[in-house]
């Protein structure tokens, strides 16, 4: 690892020959790789809750604490427990590994019953508990019980209430809580913060989705491989003809890169490791490409990019390359033909009126949150209420736009079954969607009925019968939500007034794993790459296969390793081109939440937003999204004019447009 490569990663600051023999050393401990490295440097710097982390001594020294942290856990997690002899008794059902079960195209990816499993219990309680989801009975949510001779952590095993609730570290996290302050903010210097929504005026925002809901009704965990492999071939076949016409190159400019070859040829294919059995972090020496079956029948050929100076791959992208495969071995590369991004949304000028006079000439105003809603030991909804009151009365928003999920099925107490007793009900939720409308939804409901409310799904969310991407929407009246409530699908493009929404709900940016090459790459923000990569595949979740999260049970005396499937994409292949873009332009904002550090940038002309957390991993507030999108005035020629047979205006809404990052 050079100086350089840690300067491109963590800026100016690592500079200090300090800071980088003390990253060199992590980097060698822990058998991170640079870009690794980095990314659990951001996750440090999102766990102290800081805007921005400085790179110093004493951060570093709590840096490796947090590393062995995760390591002691990780293997905590692997070794079976022997501390609780009643624990250590319990028999783990073995599960069948990752790489046993055949996947589409020797991809390292479970069977679609794994992927959809949810499962409800852990296995400390299997024995106890079985597979039946149980609530307690006749304990407040905030019941501490002493044990003689037990600690917390004992209680909590032998029992199936969820662990205690502190009134005091509620109280101090309150008082240290300091709600709506601006974290991050995009254009502040030229656009001030809209006002919001006047009970006084009759504004109003029209609401447009952008698909078919009836496509999203499919039967999940029905996959055909035939369908399947239609699917993908037609993503490959798509971005040839965008590259034959962009480059202006003729059919017989391209060929079969798996066949040897001394004349050069263009070539599109997919970005995949170059064994089908590799379970570790690819570099640019592991790459193949793979062919669709009209250009080569399918087949593989590893790639040689000795001579590309700068490049951002990653698995499951779709490249076009220009060289040639002289030895039969491999395809050199002297090439890597960048991808056009697509065209931008346009308005007519009647249409830009019309939508200026429905809100008198005012900002749209947008509030965006990402769950979870609750922690992960308490179904305390303190924080949502006071969300709620600010709402209506300070920030007033036109339009909330609320990503899943609600009821989240990884989360700890619920794995276990254990929901509490909710002393203000009469009658006790006997399932989670009762959970969803007893407990929530009359929180939900004290939002004022003139803010519309969109709902975007989660795969991780109990409330949802389709756990796989893309997602069909919420069930509104099952649920018992007002008629302001929306509930549009994952993904999901939308039109408010004359903006373009491209709302997806799985986490893109934590899920590519991206090889870069040369310096001015490397150098970049990793979420502008990630971004215009986004763009470029024309598809809000580009990454194949999808990004998994699991946890590893045991390891056999072969070798194989026996994995628990937590959560993940959890992508339905033959339905993949329901995640596309539509109408093959990019939406003027695009937000996609994500475990990583909140943000909103700007790439290409358009809105990049990650929101961040509505309740953070620690428990504590998390933050939110406020947009203001000022008026499309065409006197103030914040418009740009396009000429046609009807003159049309870009949005350019990166320009009208402030995006604050918030505390709750």
């Amino acid at each position: 690892m050079s100086k350089s490569e840690i300067v491109a990663q963590f800026g100016p600051e690592a500079e200090a020959s300090e800071i980088i023999s003390s990253l060199q050393d992590l980097s060698k401990i822990y058998a991170l790789t640079i870009e690794d490295l980095y990314i659990k440097w951001e996750q440090f710097s999102y766990q102290k809750h800081e805007n921005r982390t400085e790179l110093n001594s004493r951060n570093l020294d709590s840096f490796k604490k947090f590393l062995q942290l995760q390591v002691e856990k990780k293997a905590a997690q692997a070794s079976p427990a022997i501390s609780n002899p009643t624990l250590s008794a319990k028999i783990v059902k073995p599960m069948k590994p990752l790489h046993s079960s055949p996947s589409l195209f020797g991809y390292n990816i479970p069977k679609g019953s794994a992927l959809k499993k949810r499962k409800l219990n852990t296995e400390a309680l299997v024995q106890e508990k079985g597979h039946k989801l149980e609530f307690s009975d006749g304990l407040s949510e905030h019941h501490t019980n002493v044990n003689d001779g037990q600690g917390e952590a004992g209680h909590n095993a032998m029992t199936n209430t969820p662990p205690k609730s502190s009134g005091t570290s509620q109280a101090t996290a309150t008082r240290d809580h300091e709600p709506g302050k601006i974290l991050t903010c995009l254009n502040p210097e030229n656009i001030e913060t809209a006002v919001g929504l006047d009970e006084n005026s009759r504004e109003k925002v029209r609401i447009t989705p952008f698909y078919d809901p009836e496509r999203y009704k499919f039967r999940t965990m029905r996959q055909s491989l035939s369908d399947a492999a239609d699917v993908l071939d037609l993503q490959i076949e798509t971005i040839a003809k965008i590259i034959q016409n962009h480059y202006e190159l003729s059919p017989s400019d391209f060929g079969d890169p798996s066949i040897q070859a001394q004349s050069q040829i263009h070539a599109v294919g997919r970005i995949v490791p170059d064994s089908t059995t590799t379970e570790e972090f690819l570099n640019m020496d592991s790459l193949a490409l793979e062919t669709s079956r009209m250009a080569g029948v399918g087949r593989r050929i590893r790639l040689d990019l000795t001579d590309i100076d700068e490049v951002s791959l990653f698995c499951g992208q779709i490249v076009a390359v220009r060289g040639k495969n002289a030895d039969g071995d491999s395809f050199k590369v002297n090439e890597v033909l960048a991808l056009p991004y697509p065209n931008s949304p346009v308005s007519t000028q009647d249409e830009l009126q019309k939508c200026c006079e429905a809100l008198e000439g005012k900002p749209l105003k947008t509030l965006v949150t990402s769950g979870p809603y609750f922690s992960c030991d308490s179904f305390d909804l303190h924080f949502l209420e006071q969300f709620a009151e600010r709402v209506n009365t300070e920030i007033k928003p036109h339009v909330l736009i609320m990503f899943g999920p609600f009821i989240d099925v990884t989360n700890p107490m619920i794995a276990k079954g254990a929901i509490p007793h909710f002393p203000q009900l009469k009658n006790q939720p006997n399932t989670l969607d009762e959970v969803f409308t007893k407990v929530m939804v009359p929180v939900l409901k004290r939002i004022r009925q003139d803010i519309q409310v969109i709902l975007i799904p989660s795969t991780r969310d109990a409330l949802s019968k389709h756990a796989s991407y893309p997602q069909d929407s919420y069930n509104r009246k099952y649920l018992q939500l007002p008629k302001n409530f929306k509930c549009f699908v994952n993904p999901a493009t939308f039109q408010l007034n004359e903006v373009f929404f491209g709302c997806s709900n799985v986490d893109t940016y934590k899920d590519m794993k991206e090889m870069t090459k040369g310096g001015n790459t490397s150098m970049r923000n990793r979420f502008d790459r990630v971004s215009e990569h986004i763009l470029q595949q024309r598809r809000f979740y580009p990454v194949f296969p999808g990004g998994i999260k699991k946890k590893l049970l045991s390891t056999k005396n072969d070798g194989k390793k026996v994995y628990e499937h937590i959560s993940g994409a959890d992508l339905e292949v033959p339905y993949l081109g329901l995640t596309e873009f539509v109408g093959n332009f990019t939406p003027d904002i695009i937000i996609i939440p994500s475990e990583m550090h909140h943000f909103a940038r700007v790439g290409q002309n358009v809105i990049m937003i990650n929101p961040g957390r509505f309740i953070g991993h620690n428990g504590k507030p998390g933050t939110c999204a406020e947009i203001s999108i000022t008026s499309p005035d065409l006197e103030k020629g914040n418009l740009t004019k396009v000429d046609g047979p009807e003159p049309t205006f870009l949005h350019n809404v990166w320009k009208r447009a402030r995006v604050d990052i918030v505390t709750i």
